[in-house]
């Protein structure tokens, strides 16, 4: 077969892309042998990477900018090349144009405390997520756990008293604007009791505590397990009562 220049059988088209979001450059070539395939921004050199994806099969060249932020705009070249000639086909611009957060899922909450909701745009480096409670902002703790990744947002309580009723915000903000969300949470108000032990060391662990039933279970008692022992409100622990064990010795029989 005689050779053949490569030719674009159809070039580059411009590209408007959301910031955050992908941006794909297609074109299709023919040309005998097979053209090489080398992409451009401007005039410098765009290799395949995590950022660049470069594919060229069955005469369609593609680019994807895995995320287009403002400064990717540019002017983007594809040149295709074998011994017979060379070709090239530039794009307009790409714009990434500003986009301000927007939850485009209002929190949900499953369980006892468990929110989350979904927000854009997504792979924006300098948006800032903040979960409040009534207006203030709330911060990881032991018992609160929050995860903000690609776009999906959640915050979880490891355990829910009544102080923590209240609207739930999820606040949004980069460098374009801000939004927010918010949901109700309705904790009842029944008494979260801790049992607050003196067992020795070695025999921790052996409490057992029931929804609505509180008590202390000592296995297999032994003379070192003789103790006052305390249950006492989560809320306020000088609210609590106090018991004492006392431990008998085995009668051996004369």
């Amino acid at each position: 077969m005689t050779t053949k220049a490569p030719t674009f059988t159809q070039p580059l088209q411009s590209v408007v892309a959301l910031e955050g979001s992908a941006a794909t450059f297609e074109c299709h070539i023919s040309g005998h042998p097979q053209p090489a395939v080398t992409w451009y921004r401007e005039d410098y050199k765009i290799e395949s990477s995590m950022d660049f994806q470069i594919t060229f099969k069955a005469g369609l060249a593609r680019l994807v900018i895995r995320e287009a932020f403002a400064e990717d705009s540019g002017r983007f070249t594809c040149t295709a090349t074998n011994k017979a000639g060379s070709v090239s086909t530039s794009s307009e611009e790409v714009s990434g144009e500003p986009v301000p957060p927007f939850f485009i899922r209002k929190p949900v909450q499953f369980g006892p405390a468990h929110f989350e909701c979904r927000l854009t745009p997504i792979g924006d480096p300098t948006m800032v997520v903040e979960w409040l409670h009534d207006g203030k902002p709330l911060e990881a703790a032991n018992r609160l756990r929050m995860i903000n990744e690609f776009g999906y947002c959640s915050l979880d309580y490891g355990v829910a008293y009544s102080r923590d009723s209240g609207v739930i915000t999820c606040r949004a903000t980069n460098k374009y604007g801000t939004d927010h969300t918010s949901a109700t949470l309705i904790v009842k108000d029944e008494k979260s009791l801790v049992e607050e032990s003196q067992l020795p060391e070695g025999r921790r662990g052996m409490q057992r505590i029931e929804e609505k039933a509180h008590f202390l279970s000592v296995l297999a008692v032994e003379m070192s397990d003789a103790d006052d022992y305390s249950c006492a409100l989560v809320e306020d622990e000088s609210v609590k009562t106090t018991a004492k064990l006392t431990v008998e010795g085995k009668k051996h029989a004369a």
